[in-house]
């Protein structure tokens, strides 16, 4: 009956050591998944800060590009109204001088009527 009990207690050991290496590679391979999942959220989150970054710096560029077309539409804007007022002030110097080209025309047939 000892021996029985002897036996019996030596396998049940063995059947736990074999448990425990069994335990111990199931232990290892979760650690191997952990540690390559700690890397791709390692990876994923330089990703998304590189597209933050990247989305941060074409806001940037999209501003100045805006300041510089409002710049160019503002100088554009000048222009034309500097052309225009030009324009309107050649204009009103041509009906000045047609005006005073009609007197001049109406002095002189008024002298040959004379």
């Amino acid at each position: 009956a000892l021996n029985e009990y002897l036996e019996k207690a030596h396998q049940q050991l063995e059947q736990c050591k074999q448990e425990k290496e069994e335990g111990k590679k199931y232990l290892e391979e979760l650690q191997t998944k952990l540690d390559i999942t700690t890397a791709q959220v390692a990876m994923f989150k330089e990703d998304f800060q590189a597209e933050r970054n990247s989305r941060a710096e074409a806001v940037v560029e999209l501003d100045d590009m805006r300041e510089k077309y409002e710049t160019k539409i503002e100088e554009m804007r000048k222009e034309y109204t500097g052309i225009k007022d030009k324009f309107e002030n050649i204009e009103e110097l041509l009906l000045l001088k047609q005006q005073q080209f009609h007197e001049h025309l109406e002095t002189i047939d008024q002298q040959h009527k004379d």
